[in-house]
């Protein structure tokens, strides 16, 4: 055996070595190095001729991007905040914070333009991915033409993964079916651990590897937070083990502080006590601190309270101590995630990599959210449909709060306070409460002065840049055979060495209708009135828009209009937004928001009436088709069942935060409605008949009354019906983010208790039809 292996290597030490070849890294893939061999009729008559091994160059960093969710300016303790984050402090002591950073305002276009270093309608993302629209910047997926920093990494020799919230596919395009291109494996990442959609839940989370969803028994006893951490870290391992000297790219992007806010209990009993002051009295303190740290210059005014949010002082008991819970929650569940980060970088440290690490840490993809409006909620998407929830049940679950039967977001006053000293909240592109994070970048032996914050203009598109300036890599001309438009953002690597405060740069900002433009230290916004808990404004879909102008490079928190003293400085600005907008494909604007951009025919979908489902193992989007919500349809499904007493779902859509479940309750039929959590808004109706073992067919009849008016549905088997119920409303919002139509079993959040684990039932639903009328 040894003498074979010695006789492998002398052959192969007759191989010529590679030999140098120029690499051209402007067009990716990179043209394959020319055959300088000979070719015989026998290979021994002939001379190899190796193609150079595909690297990255000498010396390049790893890079770890770290973007957290809805985390305002001022919530973690690294930017002055109430909310201890030792991990993020520590980063920010060795390398520099960024106090004039800026997001797009809202989700996916903001991961986007991380991603992409383009504006987030040039990169084909100008809102929530899960509801695109047939215009240029509004297709909810990333362009061909604007390739992500994980493809050109990986093209140029980086191993790529991604850990956590993607939310840059189409809600249609999340199913088994794909497309894929728009997946994170679409888009570079060589693996992938996480959710495709705006939230999932942290205890029963939706989760792919690739594109295939993970087991639900996987994970089980762990938030998700700590499992991305974890599998970041077991990647990493398996990284280094195979090539050691091979760079990565590392993106982690934990939901939270998203909702739903949840948190482990030993956590959430941290932060007892530590609000019951409210939030008006929080901003102060927040401001005092932030001014004493110099996280903000010396000078920078607290800008009032908006009239929409109430006083914390104007609340009743109950009302404040619900809101004591939720932002007792909201801040367990940073302190957690900034624990896994720190799991992520001591990990590094202690393999010997961080040195060698390019960190950028972003808090936020956006401000602080205000979406769960000034009374707070219990169940996000339930939350912001009209009628409110019921005060009594949302203060019923105060001793809930952070655990797995409660969806929650806090009021709008926690988020104004975890944006101090800025105005209003994410989704306002016009305000910088929207669109201003804190973001520390820390690379060993770059940073001039370690610890300190630096105020230069700085944006998520200028994120792409910096790694490629860092990898000593240039903005390809061409990728995959797309021809690229060139990148938006610049470098800041030059920052960390001398901070340009200064610099001139223009910038836009528009999100939902809501408009901004920064251009040499001044700031424009166009604001349209809608509150963010609202789908439309009180000027209803053609509002006009309310014009404010600031000079940033004297006034940090935006607090002084100064339209009025300089009318012509107003009119440029306004004109220098319009030319910038129609260079990025902002327009044509849309003022609505969430459901009031849904139309009967997104509805309707494809317009197709008739589905099937072969298996008790199917799993679709639960917002894609066929839509089982708001129309009359009828249900068939085939049942082989092990016993005449077999439990679990037949069809189930959604979750118990907002679904509804068709299933078995030891052998008869029964269907549960789940608008929300709330006794008042739960329709069940149960059949007093099993059905038998063996082979049988059951039928379930939804039957929308009108528009307002509810619906009806009946159980029926063969020409006997076994139950009837009037429901309140055909419509409901299936809950949270990730949740689906599952056949014969309900994973992720159940709607209901089942009798079974994740619902799966006792035997087999060997097809189901829909038919809609």
């Amino acid at each position: 055996m040894k003498f074979r292996l010695n006789l492998v290597c002398a052959a192969l030490s007759l191989f010529p070595a590679v030999q140098a070849f120029a690499q051209d890294r402007s067009v990716l893939p990179m043209v394959p190095a020319p055959f300088a061999g000979t070719m015989a009729e026998n290979v021994l008559d002939s001379t190899p001729s190796p193609q150079p091994p595909l690297r990255a160059p000498q010396g390049t960093p790893n890079v770890l991007l770290f973007m957290s969710d809805d985390v305002g300016f001022s919530m973690s303790s690294a930017f002055g905040g109430p909310v201890p984050t030792p991990n993020m402090e520590q980063l920010a002591a060795q390398g520099q914070r960024y106090n004039r950073f800026h997001t797009t305002g809202i989700c996916s276009p903001s991961r986007a333009a991380l991603l992409t270093g383009r504006n987030h309608h040039n990169a084909g993302v100008g809102y929530l991915s899960d509801l695109p629209a047939p215009y240029p910047g509004y297709g909810g997926k990333i362009l061909p033409e604007t390739a992500t920093i994980a493809q050109v990494l990986r093209l140029n020799g980086y191993n790529t993964a991604m850990f956590g919230k993607h939310h840059n596919v189409p809600g249609n395009e999340r199913s088994d079916a794909g497309p894929f291109d728009a997946w994170p494996t679409g888009l570079g990442f060589e693996y992938f651990f996480g959710f495709p959609s705006g939230d999932t839940d942290q205890f029963s989370p939706a989760v792919y590897r690739g594109t295939s969803r993970v087991d639900p028994n996987e994970g089980a006893g762990k938030l998700l937070d700590q499992r991305l951490a974890e599998d970041a870290i077991r990647w990493v391992h398996n990284q280094k083990a195979a090539a050691p000297d091979k760079p990565f790219l590392i993106y982690l992007a934990p939901g939270s502080t998203h909702a739903p806010h949840q948190a482990p209990p030993e956590y959430i009993a941290r932060f007892k006590g530590k609000f019951d002051r409210g939030w008006d009295k929080l901003r102060e303190e927040t401001w005092k601190r932030q001014l004493a740290q110099g996280i903000i210059p010396k000078g920078t005014r607290l800008t009032p309270r908006p009239a929409e949010i109430p006083a914390w002082d104007s609340l009743n008991p109950a009302q404040k101590a619900f809101a004591i819970g939720t932002m007792e929650v909201a801040a367990a569940q940073l302190a957690f995630q900034d624990e896994q980060l720190g799991k992520v970088l001591n990990e590094l440290r202690r393999m010997g990599q961080l040195d060698n690490t390019l960190v950028a840490v972003i808090n936020g993809d956006n401000g602080a959210s205000g979406e769960a409006g000034p009374p707070g909620t219990i169940n996000e998407l339930r939350g912001m449909r009209k009628p409110q929830e019921s005060e009594a049940w949302i203060q019923a679950n105060t001793g809930r709060l952070g655990g797995p039967m409660t969806y929650e977001s806090y009021p709008v006053g926690w988020a104004w306070a975890m944006n101090t000293p800025l105005r209003w909240v994410k989704q306002y592109a016009s305000m910088l409460g929207g669109v201003r994070n804190g973001m520390i970048l820390s690379w060993h032996g770059h940073v001039a002065k370690p610890g300190a914050v630096c105020g230069q203009f700085s944006h998520l598109i200028d994120i792409a840049p910096t790694v490629l300036d860092a990898a000593q890599l240039p903005a390809p001309k061409a990728v995959l055979g797309t021809v690229q438009k060139p990148m938006d953002g610049e470098s800041l690597l030059p920052s960390m060495t001398v901070c340009n405060v200064g610099k001139p740069r223009t910038q836009y900002f528009e999100i939902g209708g809501k408009v901004g433009l920064y251009h040499d230290g001044w700031f424009l916004g166009g604001e349209d009135g809608r509150p963010p808990w609202d789908d439309i404004g009180p000027g209803g879909s053609r509002p006009k828009f309310d014009w404010t102008l600031y000079d940033l490079s004297k006034d940090f928190s935006q607090s002084t209009d100064l339209a009025a003293r300089h009318p012509a400085k107003l009119q440029e600005m306004k004109a220098l937004w319009q030319q910038v907008a129609r260079a990025n494909n902002v327009f044509p604007l849309e003022h609505r928001f969430a459901a009031g951009r849904v139309t009967p025919a997104m509805m309707r979908g494809s317009g197709r009436k008739h589905f099937d489902f072969w298996g008790k193992d199917v799993s679709l989007p639960a917002m894609s088709e066929p839509m089982l919500i708001g129309r009359s349809f009828t249900l068939n499904a085939d049942l082989v069942l092990d016993k005449t007493d077999s439990s679990g779902a037949i069809i189930a859509l959604g979750s118990r935060f907002g679904g509804w479940s068709f299933y078995l309750d030891k052998g008869r039929p029964a269907f549960t409605f789940a608008i929300s959590t709330d006794p008042a808004e739960i329709t069940q109706v149960r059949a007093k008949m099993a059905l038998p073992q063996g082979t049988s067919n059951v039928k379930l009849r939804f039957a929308s009354l009108g528009l307002g008016k509810g619906a009806e549905v009946v159980i029926s088997s063969g020409s006997e019906e076994l139950a009837r119920a009037k429901l309140p409303s055909a419509i409901l919002m299936p809950a949270g983010g990730g949740e689906t139509l599952d056949v014969g079993r309900d994973i992720g959040v159940p709607v209901i208790d089942y009798a079974t684990p994740h619902g799966a039932i006792e035997g087999d639903v060997s097809h189901v039809t829909v038919d809609f009328d």
